[in-house]
């Protein structure tokens, strides 16, 4: 079923009834599980990169990999901090009725939105972290410039996940607008308008 036409049902349903329409119902819990399914992964991610990046450090005489330890928890505390803060009060609606199911449905597009900026900053601090240590550690007296133009399969592959992420990001983010226009569209559509309750 297509966005809109699923929002066309569900301001059907509101006109005739006092009940959740089953699609949003589902929606919200399909997105509840999702945030929960992320949480479990960012759990995991920090599980690996942060303990395999300290268990690096404590294994090698290199003072250089510390220094990726310290920065890979502090990547993590970064992330950590943003979910926590941008998915607070977004995991339950507010009420069991339509426009409390709708208004966290609005609230979970904008905090998406606001996610792809910081997902966009962080990934490009970490991309900048990641090849200034490689490029210090490299054996190579490589201009910088030349270094990155492409100069190694490790180098290839950072500029082409790189550019599959952004992709990503920028698909994700337009999908994530689209939505919220619906939804706020549908909200100005069903709020009954000022005195208009009184009037009648």
């Amino acid at each position: 079923m297509s966005a809109d036409t699923e929002l066309e049902k569900w301001r059907g349903q509101w006109q005739i009834e006092e009940v959740i329409p089953d699609s949003l119902r589902k929606n919200v819990e399909r997105q509840s599980r999702l945030m929960k399914l992320g949480i479990a992964c960012d759990v995991l991610v920090t599980v690996i990169i942060g303990g395999g990046s300290t268990i690096w450090a404590f294994r090698s005489q290199d003072s250089g990999n510390s220094l990726v330890a310290i920065a890979s928890w502090l990547f993590l505390a970064a992330a950590w901090t943003a979910v926590l803060i941008l998915n607070r009060g977004l995991w339950v609606p507010a009420a069991l009725d339509s426009s409390a199911y709708l208004d966290l449905s609005v609230q979970r597009c904008q905090g998406a939105l606001k996610t792809v900026w910081f997902a966009a900053a962080l990934f490009l601090i970490e991309i900048a972290f990641g090849l200034s240590w490689a490029y210090l550690h490299t054996s190579r007296q490589t201009p910088v410039l030349q270094w990155l133009a492409f100069s190694s399969l490790r180098i290839d592959i950072v500029w082409m996940c790189t550019a599959l992420f952004f992709a990503t990001l920028f698909w994700y983010r337009n999908r994530k607008r689209r939505e919220l226009e619906k939804l706020l569209r549908m909200v100005s559509e069903v709020t009954p308008v000022d005195g208009a309750d009184g009037a009648a």
